[in-house]
């Protein structure tokens, strides 16, 4: 008769590595939230079918709510001022004036999925170490 005894240990077995990805994300959403809506509000910058110049108040309705690993990115409205869905090409009103939107939620939301990868990892490389992992 033979007896096998296995003993695991290490960041994966201990909850470290765990651990290490929950505080990864902390830090990594939260950034990745606040690059995005910056980068709508600079976008903001640009609406100028008048060619008078922007006043910047379509980039006051540009909201970033949440907490944790949960963010969202969001236009609102405020009356004689801004409305975000027009802005955005996504309202009834669209229809009937024919104007399709400036799409920068949309663009932005693209660009972020291009760009946000090359960031997490090299954020990543700092956490891997904890994670029983070597460096990028």
């Amino acid at each position: 008769m033979a007896t096998t005894k296995i003993i695991l240990s290490g960041p994966l077995f201990d909850g470290e590595a765990e651990e290490a990805a929950e505080a990864f994300l902390r830090e990594l959403v939260p950034e990745v939230a606040e690059v995005g809506r910056d980068w709508i509000k600079l976008e903001t910058l640009k609406m100028d079918r008048s060619h008078r110049g922007g006043t910047g108040r379509s980039a006051e309705g540009v909201r970033l709510t949440g907490a944790g690993t949960s963010y969202t990115i969001s236009g609102g409205l405020r009356k004689g001022e801004y409305f975000w869905p027009w802005l955005e090409g996504t309202s009834r009103r669209n229809e009937s004036t024919g104007f399709k939107g400036y799409k920068t939620f949309r663009r932005t939301r693209l660009r972020m999925r291009k760009q946000a990868g090359e960031y997490a990892e090299r954020l990543l490389a700092g956490y891997l170490e904890r994670m029983g992992g070597e460096a990028l």
